[in-house]
């Protein structure tokens, strides 16, 4: 019977050590263009070095959590979920300092995992607040009855009051318009209605998604354009609502 040596005993444990995997796709190179889209004063630029070097990134990055962590997003579609993620990213790229002395990796993977966390969290906690109407299983017989009972909508009268309210919200909007004086104020306004009258081409509709698209409409920076609108729900709040100027909700 052969005895095991000190030296083979060296081997075996040599074997078992495993090389720490690289981060390649988050390495200093996107950390340098982050300084860069950082310092540019030029959207255009900004632009550039997002789309080529910061978004494959921060999507690889969110990519690998969900993966790891087995992040779930309820009844929607887990992309919507990614998706929403890297635009928090990107909402936070100005918040990280290369001053602080940690690496830009690091801090985006926390913020991206505690993101990841508190979203899917929600969601599930939504799914099981709510049912589906074509999950009868789930429903009892007095939800049933309520839905059975319910009126006929009149589809023609449905969009008849959709149009009203629409065009009432473009007027609303007009009248914002006409009050504000501050060139942001007016830029974000303005963006405000553009997006609204091309709503139809978003591809994602949530909070997030809407203030990056008005921030590039705008040309405004995250700062700037959280400003803004709050000048303009200032004027929102005085002028929308019951007994107000405005009422959104009111049957003609």
């Amino acid at each position: 019977m052969s005895k095991t040596t000190s030296t083979d005993k060296k081997v075996k444990k040599t074997r078992k050590r495993k090389k720490k995997s690289k981060n390649y796709y988050f390495g200093q190179e996107v950390q340098d263009q982050i300084v860069n889209y950082q310092n540019s004063k030029c959207s255009i630029e900004r632009n550039k070095i997002y789309e080529q070097y910061i978004s494959p990134a921060f999507k690889e990055l969110v990519h690998s959590l969900v993966s790891v962590y087995k992040f779930k997003s309820a009844n929607e579609d887990i992309e919507h979920l990614k998706s929403d993620c890297v635009s928090n990213l990107y909402e936070t790229i100005h918040k990280w300092s290369p001053d602080k002395g940690k690496k830009a990796f690091s801090y985006f993977n926390v913020v991206a995992k505690n993101y990841l966390t508190i979203q899917s969290r929600r969601l599930l906690k939504n799914c099981n607040r709510n049912i589906y109407l074509d999950d009868a299983e789930r429903l009892s017989n007095s939800i049933k009855t309520e839905i059975y009972d319910q009126e006929y909508v009149d589809g023609e009268e449905l969009l008849r009051q959709s149009l009203a309210q629409y065009r009432k919200i473009l007027e609303i909007i007009d009248y914002i318009g006409d009050k504000i004086k501050d060139p942001n104020d007016i830029k974000c306004c303005f963006a405000i209605k553009k997006l609204f009258n091309e709503i139809e081409t978003i591809e994602f509709f949530n909070k997030r998604a809407v203030f990056v698209y008005l921030r590039e409409i705008s040309g405004l920076n995250s700062t700037e354009l959280s400003s803004s609108l709050s000048s303009i729900r200032k004027i929102y709040r005085k002028s929308v609502g019951h007994d107000k100027l405005f009422n959104l909700f009111e049957t003609e």
